[in-house]
């Protein structure tokens, strides 16, 4: 204070004095000497200024992560959470940047858990970052040949914080609660600066399982690693292992989109699956010279696993108008006259898969401005074996047997199914360059592709009732059983020659990258059953065009990009045999099927100093392969096979802004999308098939306020999201609106206490609902105590959904039906949880 007094002192006698010499310029040429009795020394000037959330310099997003507040001991995926732009789908693991997938999540610019961005999200604490950048990052090829794809690869970088870098840090943390709910996990990091990181990560529990069965847990372990073995080489691995157990229940509603009606459908799920996941990975690069790099690299995956689920559904001429969570409790009071069939069914898979993949390229310049050639190969190979179980009963109460009573229909099989398909391509590649700014690459490649499918049925329901085995299980003598006309051998061989050309030029505001791509190959396909065999061949031609045009200045990025491809009918579309897959759904394949093409337009428009972000998407498909139905209305069977159609597109769009001013943050964002399905229909028997076409329309705004302090973070938030899709067959109109108000805090208290709470009240309402059952309010506190020495050690409690009133639905429109679901969820839990933090320096 007393420094502070001194400099504002000084300050006002400079201009005082300043203001007298001028004064006495035109007067006299007497000098003013100017005298300071004291001398003053500063021990340190702080200035303070707003924290920008983020910056654009280039294509590349750079976002400050203290400007986004998160709880204390959070991970990247609440960081994440927080950021405009960036979205992630837990459910899915997919992580997305106005749209555009983000493939990876590398450290200090290296490598990090390659493929898996789960384990940087779940894993890597928030306090590590100190910046978050969003880029497109160079592949090795486009490194070494200085050819940019028009395919972004968007990348999410996390620069660690200096005091870090070089310090071994460790923590392990074990927690237990209510409802058998327990946590355990640890973790080990050592991050460099200039990219060298290690990383072993573990973990087991069922912290985020959200349905209430209690013998749902996950364990995982794995290891990263990058490392620079010298100056001219570096090198990438790791190796992972994840199992996973996840029982479900849930229940649904559906309406089938008919030419002269629709029927109602409602059923409820019992489902149980386990999956395993083994995966290891490693990649080399070598700077022989200055003129010539070698990359080679691969990965290995075994994935077993085993799903069972257990279904009962009923499909009515009239809707039931019964309760979603629980569709059967008042069946019986039902007219039975708008009864159509009742279904029973049990099914397990039991499934054996894996694969591999090998890369190889070798790149030489040939002159100092950068002409170049390379050359590649790929392989890849991935094998599955999958054996399923059905056991099935239908009653068709519109059908009567010899007796006068409902037809009953029961199926029991077996079916085992073998699925390989291996490749090899080789490229040979030649870059041209023209001055500083431009290149031009001819490249030819050669790949030969196998595909073999196999199925064998067989009939179980042969055996005695007494000796029925349980689902799952072979009884002896079961090859007795064999169904010839639902087995066969199929297999496609694919040799195709690719021709591309690509051009880049790269100036200091306007960027092109376009390429064309033209793909003759020739595909055989055999196929033998017990009646027929099939030995064919044909001769397509495949195009790929793709152009990306980018203009930077004054901050300002704008983007159009197209990009297009043809696709060739899989194997199972063409010639898998027909699958009886129940006594309610038959499914066969179609071999007159056509290629199919699909292009898309993406327009972008950024600018991050500004806070303003719009993108926009087109995407269309002609020829596309879609299913047709034949549907029985006296039994509800349905006959489904893959055609060809036009129609399908959509169209998406998005803004955003966000501006700081002082303590708070404003971020607001709206987004909508319009897509239009195209299905085939017949329920008349007369081969005459309908077209259904649905349009499906969303629109979603949300906003949020935040106020950081030194002490914490307030954030107020609010969404509204509408969802709305109309058939023209019977122009069903349907809608749902959900509305989301919220709060989250996260306060530093006194004592080396903190205190986390969040709370949103979400309404739902729409077509078909129309009491507050739907509503619900989800709040969540976290209290922690850290302790011990550098306070390293801490205590925390955490009660999940305190009102409980956890619900899910979920809501869904396609080109045939409607579709409601509802899950059942865990409500009300809490877990006491230890964690400590040891850290190492260098």
């Amino acid at each position: 204070m007393k420094h502070a007094v001194r400099l504002i002192t000084v300050l006002c006698l400079c201009v005082l004095g300043s203001r007298q010499l001028n004064a006495q310029e035109q007067a006299a040429k007497d000098s003013v000497v100017f005298h300071l009795s004291d001398t003053l020394l500063l021990d340190e000037v702080t200035v303070t200024a707003p924290i920008p959330p983020m910056e654009q310099k280039g294509d590349t997003v750079v976002f400050n992560p203290n400007a986004f507040k998160v709880p204390e001991g959070a991970y990247l995926e609440a960081l994440v959470r927080r950021i405009p732009g960036l979205s992630y789908d837990p459910k899915n693991h997919s992580l997305s940047f106005n749209g555009y997938p983000i493939r990876e999540i590398t450290v200090n610019g290296k490598e990090f858990f390659k493929g898996n961005n789960k384990i940087a999200l779940e894993n890597i604490p928030a306090s590590f970052v100190s910046k978050l950048k969003v880029y497109d990052k160079e592949t090795d090829k486009e490194k070494d040949t200085g050819i940019k794809d028009t395919e972004k690869n968007y990348v999410l970088d996390l620069q660690t914080k200096k005091k870090l870098n070089g310090t071994l840090t460790a923590s392990a943390e074990a927690g237990y609660g209510n409802h058998k709910k327990k946590n355990a996990s640890a973790q080990l990091f050592r991050f460099e600066e200039g990219g060298d990181n290690f990383s072993v990560i573990g973990r087991s529990g069922n912290q985020d399982f959200t349905t209430p069965d209690e013998r749902n847990i996950s364990h995982s372990i794995g290891a990263s690693a990058s490392r620079h073995l010298t100056k001219d080489v570096e090198l990438w691995g790791g190796i992972g292992y994840n199992y996973n157990r996840n029982g479900a229940t849930g229940s649904g509603y559906n309406e089938n989109y008919l030419t002269g009606t629709t029927q109602y459908g409602i059923n409820t799920n019992n489902s149980l699956s386990k999956d395993r996941n083994t995966s290891g990975n490693l990649r080399l690069r070598w700077n022989i010279d200055e003129k010539t790099s070698v990359n080679i690299g691969g990965n290995a995956r075994f994935l077993p696993s085993t799903s069972r689920n257990d279904t009962h559904s009923s499909i009515f001429s009239v809707n039931p108008q019964v309760d979603v969570r629980n569709p059967f409790a008042q069946i019986e009071e039902t007219d039975q006259r708008n009864r159509i069939n009742d279904h029973l069914s049990q099914t397990e898979h039991k499934r054996n898969s894996w694969g591999y993949d090998i890369n190889a390229s070798f790149t030489r310049k040939l002159t100092p401005k950068g002409n170049n050639l390379s050359i590649s190969y790929l392989a890849n190979r991935n094998r599955m074996t999958d054996e399923s179980f059905t056991l099935a009963e239908a009653t068709y109460f519109r059908l009567k047997d010899i007796w006068g009573n409902d037809s009953v229909s029961r199926q029991h099989q077996f079916r085992k199914s073998p699925y390989d398909t291996r490749s090899h391509e080789t490229e040979l590649a030649y870059t041209q360059v023209f001055g500083e700014n431009a290149r031009l690459q001819f490249a030819y490649a050669f790949k030969y592709e196998q595909e073999t499918s196999n199925q064998d049925t067989y009939d179980l329901s042969f055996l005695p009732e007494t000796g029925q085995p349980a689902i799952g299980n072979l009884p002896q003598g079961y090859e007795s059983g064999h169904i010839d006309s639902l087995s066969n051998r199929s297999e496609s061989n694919t040799a195709s020659h690719r021709f591309t050309l690509t051009y880049n030029y790269q100036g200091k505001v306007w960027s092109i990258q376009t390429r064309l791509s033209v793909i003759p190959q020739r595909r055989s396909l055999k196929q033998t059953d017990a009646n027929t065999r099939i030995d064919t061949a044909s001769t397509s031609i495949e195009w790929h065009p793709s152009l990306a045009l980018t203009r930077q200045k004054d901050n300002w990025y704008a983007m159009l990009s197209y990009s297009g491809y043809t696709r060739q009918p899989s194997l199972a579309s063409l010639l898998a045999p027909t699958q009886y897959v129940s006594p309610l759904l038959v499914t066969r394949s179609n071999p007159d099927l056509k290629p199919s093409y699909s292009h898309a337009v993406y327009f972008m428009i950024n600018n991050f100093t500004k806070g303003i972000n719009t993108s926009m998407a087109f995407n269309q498909e002609f020829n596309s392969v879609s299913q047709a139905t034949s549907y029985d209305p006296q039994t509800g069977k349905r006959e489904t096979f893959p055609v060809n159609i036009n129609g399908n597109w959509s169209l998406m769009g998005n803004a955003g802004y966000n501006r700081s001013m002082g303590l708070f943050r404003l971020f607001a964002n709206a987004s909508s999308h319009f897509a239009h399905r195209i299905s085939l229909i017949d329920d008349t028997g007369s081969s005459q098939m309908a077209q259904s076409a649905t349009r499906a329309l969303g629109l979603s705004s949300d906003i949020r306020l935040s106020y950081v302090p030194d002490w914490g973070n307030i954030d107020l938030n609010g969404r509204w999201d509408y969802q709305q899709s109309k058939n023209s067959l019977q122009g069903n109109n349907t809608y749902t609106r959900y509305y989301t108000m919220g709060i989250t805090t996260n306060i530093q208290l006194p004592w080396n206490l903190t205190f986390d709470t969040d709370a949103a009240y979400n309404i739902r309402n729409g077509t078909g609902m129309g009491n507050d059952d739907n509503n619900e309010i989800l709040w969540n506190i976290r209290l922690g105590w850290k302790f011990l020495k550098e306070k390293q050690g801490e205590i925390s409690f955490y009660w999940a959904d305190i009102l409980s009133q956890k619900k899910s639905y979920y809501r869904y429109a396609s080109a045939t039906r409607f579709s409601e679901t509802y899950s059942e969820q865990l409500r009300g839990y809490f877990m006491i949880s230890f964690k400590y933090q040891f850290n190492k320096m260098n």
